[in-house]
């Protein structure tokens, strides 16, 4: 993160980084902090990676959602870095991120998706991916048909 900002520093065309404000630390719910990582994906410059919102741990790093949330959360929350997923649970955003990347090498080597046959949800198929994974997760997921990114919302087939 050091580097990132005396990047900043560096260029003169470079954007300035956050201004220094102390937030206060209030309870924000999952949903506020989705928001507010969407506003920033929508505003952030260019040449600044979404990922710089995620922390070694997938903990998600508050430094550009506060102007946006106007607080610093005091609940901990997560995302995934394959997919920009934002979770409660540390370990299961690190599980999705262990699923797609089994559903990309897969999709790589067999040259279709990992879905069960016939499936008019997209259920990802574990079956299909057991060389690819080390444990069969404990929860389904689905593939969405806009990017190809798995998740564990299922959809609503109209």
């Amino acid at each position: 993160m050091l580097n990132f900002i005396k990047k900043w520093f560096g260029s003169p065309n470079s954007p300035k980084p956050p201004v220094e404000v102390q937030w206060p630390v209030k309870d924000i719910s999952i949903g506020q902090v989705r928001k507010a990582a969407a506003a920033f994906l929508k505003e952030k410059p260019e040449g600044i990676p979404f990922s710089v919102l995620i922390k070694d741990d997938h903990e998600i790093d508050y430094t550009f959602l506060t102007p946006y949330l106007k607080a610093i959360p005091r609940q901990t929350y997560y995302m995934s870095r394959e997919t920009y997923e934002i979770f409660e649970d540390r370990n299961f955003a690190k599980t999705i991120d262990k699923i797609q990347r089994a559903v990309d090498d897969y999709v790589d080597m067999e040259g279709k998706f990992p879905i069960q046959d016939g499936n008019p949800e997209m259920k990802i198929c574990y079956m299909k991916l057991r060389s690819y994974l080390n444990d069969t997760p404990s929860f389904e997921t689905y593939l969405t048909a806009d990017e190809n990114l798995i998740t564990w919302r299922k959809p609503i087939l109209q």
